[in-house]
């Protein structure tokens, strides 16, 4: 433990030091306001949701966020309409912990709206005792990178409508502590919240990957990205001491909500796809993460586990 938050420190400063470069940089970053385009974000009731939320509807774009229960998105919506009169922004009630929720959420989405344009898979937990998914999974693997995987394969056709559609998924610096443990899906194992929350970070980035490869005669396409240190519930789960200390590099949401505006967004990455961003720009994923028999593995056995048909 004491090794992997050593670690997770040493990153939280490296990041620290480019946050400046990165702030002058995508203050000149154009973005693609004048089409605007319907964007479902998952988890956008608070934190870098809700910061990418706002953003994309100042921009005029047409946005839907999700919540695990309906009241959570209210206040979201209230503020957001208040700022700026002319938003389009719909709350959703999704949770990913749930296969069942999960395909109804796809199935009446899909009844209702003839394309998504761009799909931001953000949400994700870090509880700090082991959990499990209503479906039997352990709960960081099967919220953060399971429902997300089911839920993209689900949309995959409403994207598909829209042309050139982009997915995008909030990935973390964390992937780089991460080992994905195929034995551990169920939570048999010694629960770490930290391992654990690294292993669905790394599983996210991995399947972006996979994704891109099998998506490459479409027109869609797939990236992840690291959303700048943002406050997050695995940084309030850490010891004190840990917390105390990488609590100065935490960055603000608005700040991680930046990259996730910009592959949403900006038209000199419509073409960009199976990449990692970090600041906005194209980052070093871990070895692990551009394994691609791993990526493979992963998404097969995931595919199975969520009882879809692999592309």
């Amino acid at each position: 433990m004491t090794k992997r938050l050593s670690c997770f420190c040493c990153l939280c400063c490296i990041l620290a030091h480019s946050r400046i470069r990165w702030l002058v940089k995508f203050n000149a970053q154009t973005v693609d306001t004048m089409k605007t385009k319907t964007i479902l974000i998952t988890g956008g009731e608070g934190g870098v949701g809700a910061a990418t939320a706002r953003a994309l509807a100042a921009q005029g774009h047409k946005v839907l966020f999700t919540c695990r229960e309906p009241e959570d998105g209210i206040q979201l919506c209230s503020d957001i309409s208040t700022a700026f009169p002319r938003a389009s922004i719909k709350n959703l009630t999704l949770d990913l912990a749930s296969f069942s929720s999960i395909r109804l959420f796809a199935d009446k989405l899909q009844r209702e709206y003839d394309q998504i344009d761009v799909l931001i898979n953000n949400a994700s937990i870090a509880p700090l005792t082991k959990q499990k998914t209503r479906d039997g999974f352990e709960a960081q693997f099967g919220t953060n990178y399971l429902g997300h995987f089911l839920l993209t394969q689900l949309l995959l056709d409403i994207l598909n409508e829209a042309g050139r559609a982009r997915i995008v998924h909030t990935s973390s610096m964390m992937h780089w502590l991460g080992n994905v443990d195929f034995g551990s899906f169920h939570g048999e194992k010694f629960y770490d919240p930290i391992r654990a929350y690294a292993q669905s970070k790394l599983a996210n980035l991995l399947f972006s990957n996979e994704l891109s490869r099998r998506l490459k005669r479409t027109k869609i396409t797939t990236n992840a990205f690291h959303p700048a240190g943002t406050p997050q519930e695995i940084y309030f789960n850490l010891p004190r001491a840990a917390y105390l200390t990488v609590k100065p590099f935490l960055a603000a949401p608005e700040e991680g909500a930046r990259t996730a505006v910009l592959l949403a967004t900006a038209p000199h990455l419509s073409d960009s796809t199976g990449k990692y961003f970090s600041k906005g720009e194209p980052a070093l994923a871990s070895p692990r993460a551009r394994n691609e028999d791993l990526a493979l593995k992963l998404y097969e056995m995931s595919a199975g586990l969520c009882q879809v048909e692999a592309l």
